[in-house]
C-alpha cells in the first residue's frame, strides 16, 4: 500500500500494527523523521526500539528467524524493529516472518529502489505492507515542515526570520528541528530578533562540522558506520566534508610535530593561532588516539579521493563511502597501518 507523507501524519497507532512499513529513497534524512514519527505515536504502549541492519540477517538468518518466531524479539509484543539499509537481500526473510508479527512493527529503511525491485513491490502490493517513497523535499515542502514545528511549539515567527531557516536548512528536516529546538530556549525569554535567528542558524551548521570531525576520527567502529550508512542527514557533500576534515588534521598534525618534549595539554596551549577553548577536550582525544604517521597516510588518502572526485563527479556518493569504509571502519581499525 503506497501513503503520502500527509496520510502519514493522520494515521492512528493501530494501523501501524501487524504491518512491515517501507520507507526507502535518496533522502535518507526525512527517512529518519517518518521514522521517528511512527515510534512517537507508541509513546504511550512504551515500546521498545530495536535497531538492526541487513547484513545482519543475512549473514545469520535462521537464527534471526528463530528468534524472531519464539517470540523472543517481541516479548508481550512491545518492540518495533527497525531494520537498516535493505535490499531485496530481505525479501526472503520478510516473507518467512510476515505472518508472524500479531501487533508489532517492522519498519525497513532502504535507499532508492527500481520499479522492479522485489522489496518496492513488496512494500506497494502486499496486504501485510505500507510504502513511503522518500524523496528530495522542495523549499515549499520544507516551508510546510517549518510552519508545522512552529505551531506544534507555538512559536511566531517574521517572513523574514522564516526566509532565513529555509536558506540555512539545506531543505533538511533535521537542520530545521535543530533551529527550532535553540529558538525555543529563547522564546520565554526574550523577544526572538532576527540576529537571534541567524546566530542560530551558523551555530548549528558549525555544530554539525564538529560532529563530523569528531565522528570519523573518534575510531568508534559504531558511530562510523552509523554515518556511512546515514550521510545524508549531515547536509554536506563529500568535497565539504573533506575540506572540513583536512583543515582539522593538519591542525592536528602542527600540534603533534612541535614541541614533541611536552604534553599534550602544553603543546595545545602553545598552539598558534590559540585553539578555542571548545574545541581544547576535543583535540586531546584524537591526539591520543591517532599517532602522527597514521594521521599523514589519512591526510594523503583524503587527497587523493578529492582529487578523483574532481575528475569524475557522477560516482561520488560510491567513491566516498568506499573510502571511508576503507579508511575508517572496522577493518581499517582493526589495522590501522592498512589503509588504501
Amino acid at each position: 500500500m503506497l501513503l503520502k507523507l500527509q496520510e502519514l501524519i493522520l494515521k492512528k497507532k493501530d494501523f501501524f500494527k501487524g504491518r512491515i512499513i517501507l520507507l526507502y529513497g535518496e533522502n535518507q534524512d526525512l527517512m529518519k523523521d517518518l521514522n521517528e514519527q511512527i515510534l512517537i505515536k507508541f509513546t504511550d504502549e512504551q515500546k521498545i526500539q530495536k535497531n538492526i541492519f541487513e547484513e545482519d540477517i543475512i549473514k545469520d538468518p535462521q537464527n534471526i528467524i528463530n528468534y524472531y518466531l519464539t517470540g523472543s524479539l517481541f516479548d508481550e509484543n512491545n518492540n518495533i524493529l527497525v531494520i537498516k539499509n535493505c535490499s531485496d537481500k530481505i525479501m526472503e526473510t520478510l516473507n518467512k516472518i510476515k505472518n508472524s508479527i500479531d501487533q508489532n512493527t517492522i519498519i525497513i529503511n532502504s535507499e532508492i529502489l527500481l520499479k522492479n525491485s522485489k522489496l518496492r513491490q513488496f512494500g506497494e502490493y502486499d496486504k501485510l505492507a505500507v510504502c513511503i517513497p522518500c524523496y528530495q523535499e522542495t523549499k515549499i515542502d520544507i516551508t510546510r515542515f517549518l510552519t508545522q514545528e512552529l505551531q506544534i511549539n507555538k512559536i511566531q515567527l517574521s517572513e523574514k526570520q522564516i526566509e532565513i531557516i529555509i536558506n540555512s536548512s539545506s531543505l533538511k528536516r533535521s537542520k530545521i528541528k535543530e533551529v527550532i529546538e535553540k529558538i525555543n530556549l529563547y522564546k520565554n525569554s526574550e523577544k526572538i530578533s532576527d540576529q537571534i535567528v541567524e546566530e542560530i542558524c551558523t551555530d548549528v551548521d558549525l555544530k554539525k562540522n564538529d560532529e563530523i570531525i569528531d565522528i570519523l576520527l573518534s575510531k568508534n567502529e559504531k558511530s562510523i558506520n552509523e554515518f556511512i550508512s546515514n550521510m545524508s542527514n549531515y547536509e554536506k557533500n563529500f568535497i565539504e566534508i573533506i575540506i572540513i576534515l583536512r583543515s582539522f588534521i593538519i591542525k592536528i598534525l602542527d600540534i603533534q610535530k612541535n614541541n614533541k618534549n611536552l604534553s599534550i595539554d602544553e603543546r595545545i596551549e602553545k598552539y598558534k593561532p590559540a585553539v578555542f577553548w571548545k574545541d581544547k577536550d576535543r583535540i586531546k582525544i584524537i591526539l591520543k588516539i591517532w599517532n602522527t604517521n597514521n594521521l599523514e597516510k589519512f591526510l594523503i588518502n583524503l587527497n587523493t579521493v578529492e582529487t578523483e572526485f574532481k575528475k569524475n563527479d557522477l560516482n561520488q556518493d560510491t567513491q566516498f563511502y568506499y573510502f571511508l569504509t576503507q579508511n575508517l571502519s572496522k577493518i581499517a581499525l582493526k589495522n590501522t597501518n592498512n589503509f588504501i
